[in-house]
């Protein structure tokens, strides 16, 4: 591979991501939030011979991660597989709404809208053979149409479980625009700081995570699959929900909304 992009890469699945990447790719461009914690990620991967560079973006912010953007397209020349790894958990304290500085959830910002933008970016700039792979998660929550910000009876981890459903039912939109994108679940609760930090007992490592991400994400015999469910290796049936197409034009509506009131 040339080059790969992938957003969160400064611990848990990220950090194991990147380790698995650079033994691959020729040019790695990673992301994160930290400077210091990316520089270490950055020094592995250079350790193992790949190129590095290191972004920083707030993927909280649509304007941030459409400048991320345009800096990939300035840094690749061929632009060969991206994984959106970063998300934003059900927070320390589950009772507490975040928003973007736009008034967006932050949940739905950061694990929906963002994919969404980096995908809907960089796609254009990719080869036929490009993949663009999203990570979910087995948790998920229907979603209140009318409610798709989370204003009412809030609460972070079904806020969290939402945005994941939302990520599955954006990939299958995206997937019928042309677009090579599928959402995996790599494992139930691996080792992460958003597990931790939600008060949930490991049940994976990193590296049982691994191996499924790597295999959406390389696997020739899978180049034909496009806007799917992986749960771990197999193909799998999301919640109901993401089928219904009127919910899903709902949420393409809103994310156009929200990506109007940043100014994207």
């Amino acid at each position: 591979m040339d080059t790969v992009v992938l957003t969160g890469a400064t611990s848990g699945l990220g950090a194991g991501l990147t380790r698995e990447l650079a033994d691959r790719a020729d040019h790695l461009i990673l992301h994160g939030r930290d400077t210091g914690r990316l520089d270490a990620v950055a020094a592995t991967a250079r350790d193992r011979g790949a190129r590095v560079t290191t972004l920083t973006a707030d993927l909280g912010d649509p304007l941030e991660v459409r400048g991320l953007c345009a800096r990939v397209r300035e840094l690749a020349g061929r632009l060969d597989l991206v994984i959106n790894n970063a998300a934003v958990g059900g927070g320390a304290d589950p009772e507490h709404r975040e928003t973007n500085r736009y008034g967006t959830e932050l949940r739905m910002a950061a694990n929906v809208i963002a994919p969404h933008l980096i995908a809907s970016e960089l796609w254009p700039v990719m080869p036929p053979n490009g993949r663009i792979v999203q990570i979910g998660s087995a948790g998920q929550a229907p979603l209140e149409p009318s409610d798709l910000d989370f204003t009412r009876g809030y609460q972070g981890v079904e806020a969290y479980l939402r945005s994941k459903l939302a990520l599955i039912m954006d990939t299958i939109d995206l997937a019928a625009r042309g677009i090579w994108v599928n959402v995996v679940h790599p494992a139930d609760r691996m080792p992460t700081t958003m597990v931790r930090e939600s008060r949930l007992v490991p049940h994976a490592t990193i590296d049982d995570g691994l191996l499924p991400v790597l295999r959406v994400a390389l696997d020739t015999e899978l180049a034909g699959i496009t806007g799917r469910y992986f749960d771990r290796f197999e193909l799998a049936e999301p919640h109901p929900q993401a089928a219904d197409p009127a919910v899903r034009q709902v949420l393409q509506r809103w994310i156009g909304d929200q990506l109007a009131l940043a100014g994207v």
